[in-house]
């Protein structure tokens, strides 16, 4: 039990305070976290965490799994730690002692092949990715491989040769470079299995007219295109690769111009959904500021989430300031205390704290939230986030010149363009009317 000193907020311990013990461990005389009548959460963790991870041949934690023991026996929480390595159906300490013995490689390769696939052995993989013990790895990709060769074994061996070169080295390729750059969201992979999927049944259409993909025609294609309305975008991204990688140079599909962005948002609707996250106090801190984040200052969903604690600092007169991109903005008062109060929170009770600062860290270790939870609770009060971005977007284009609001936004100098003329404001005098004053 912890006791206040006197003159002062921090919290000692009985025998300091000068008052009698109620629990004190006998192995190590801590008196936080009592697990039993003698001993403390922290030492039975110690002893079980040493038991599943000792390399028999040596005697001592296996040299691989030393960083998954340091951080298990330094997590805030030891007894839910305990709680999770003991429970009934609990997998993890059974899987760290056949790793540790050597029964099991210490490899992705485990969990693919001999382990089954499921969110518990899931949430092992994560920990040993999040504490270097394997090397990063994206669960989203390593999903579409049995899916993609069920598709395969569907089709012909000379269809499944080109689709599965297309899904190989386009699809996937796209989706390895999103996820090195922590961009890759559920709408990209669902896109990725559309493609694949509108590439399959033009491959199959070929077939009934007696035809390859090789020598379809574009007046063929124009024809297949006609009948399916909806085919066009599906499948434009299969043609251009047909294209790009010799397979049929003669196809090309024709894109629609690029339209000026769509409002189809009130600024009064906005600004409602700004005060029922500064207020309602029954939704969760993340979702309020990322709701926030997004109404405010135009940030998409993916990006808030991936922030982390270093883009944010507090002053001492108050102020708070993030950064998006490469500006520091200061938060509106009300904003800035709830951000405080979500940074000073205990967040989600992973076991293994070991993720790199995220601003809203997510349940499984060395993972920020994801996307999809968020959006969740935004749509369920309302607030559409695509919608809202873009009337955000809309006001701020029309109040801020082009290349500040491409600084402070971190979105490209086009794009801000495109917004300026949508609400109606030619920026194009700003640069030449700041350069006599520098």
């Amino acid at each position: 039990m912890a006791y206040r000193a006197p003159d002062s907020d921090a919290d000692i311990c009985a025998s300091c305070a000068g008052a009698e013990s109620i629990f004190a461990c006998r192995e190590c005389g801590s008196e936080q976290h009592p697990y039993s009548y003698s001993r403390c959460a922290h030492c039975y963790l110690r002893e079980l965490l040493t038991g599943a991870l000792t390399d028999p041949v040596t005697g001592m934690i296996h040299s691989q799994l030393a960083s998954v023991f340091d951080t298990l026996i330094d997590s805030r929480r030891p007894q839910t730690t305990l709680w999770w390595l003991t429970k009934p159906g609990s997998v993890a300490a059974g899987v760290f002692q056949e790793l540790a013995t050597g029964r099991l490689p210490i490899s992705h390769d485990t969990f693919r092949d001999r382990l089954p696939i499921d969110r518990r052995h899931g949430y092992l993989r994560d920990l040993l990715t999040s504490t270097g013990v394997l090397p990063p790895y994206s669960a989203a990709i390593e999903r579409i491989h049995p899916w993609l060769l069920t598709v395969l074994a569907e089709h012909p061996a000379v269809h499944a040769e080109v689709l599965n070169r297309f899904a190989r080295w386009h699809v996937l390729r796209r989706m390895r470079q999103h996820a090195a750059n922590g961009t890759l969201t559920s709408s990209i992979v669902n896109g990725g299995r559309s493609h694949i999927l509108a590439a399959a049944r033009l491959l199959d259409w070929t077939l009934l007219q007696q035809t390859t993909i090789t020598a379809l025609s574009q007046t063929q294609l124009e024809t297949y295109l006609a009948d399916r309305p909806g085919a066009r975008s599906s499948t434009s991204r299969f043609l251009t690769w047909l294209s790009a990688s010799r397979t049929n140079t003669a196809l090309s599909v024709t894109y629609r111009p690029q339209q000026l962005p769509e409002v189809t948002m009130t600024d009064e609707a906005r600004w409602r959904g700004v005060e029922l996250l500064l207020h309602d106090t029954s939704i969760n801190s993340h979702s309020r500021i990322a709701g926030l984040f997004l109404l405010l200052f135009a940030q998409p969903l993916n990006k808030i989430l991936r922030m982390t604690r270093d883009q944010v600092a507090e002053h001492g007169d108050g102020r708070v300031v993030v950064t998006f991109d490469a500006v520091p903005i200061e938060l509106p008062p009300d904003v800035g205390t709830l951000l405080l109060e979500h940074l000073r929170g205990r967040g989600p009770a992973s076991h293994g704290d070991s993720d790199p600062g995220w601003l809203f860290p997510g349940r499984m270790p060395g993972r920020s939230l994801s996307t999809e939870s968020v959006r969740g609770v935004l749509v369920s009060h309302g607030i559409h986030p695509r919608q809202s971005r873009s009337t955000t977007l809309f006001c701020l284009a029309g109040q801020i010149p082009t290349p500040i609001l491409a600084d402070l936004l971190g979105i490209s100098r086009g794009t801000a363009t495109r917004w300026a003329a949508l609400a109606a404001r030619d920026w194009s005098g700003y640069v030449a009317r700041r350069s006599p004053a520098r």
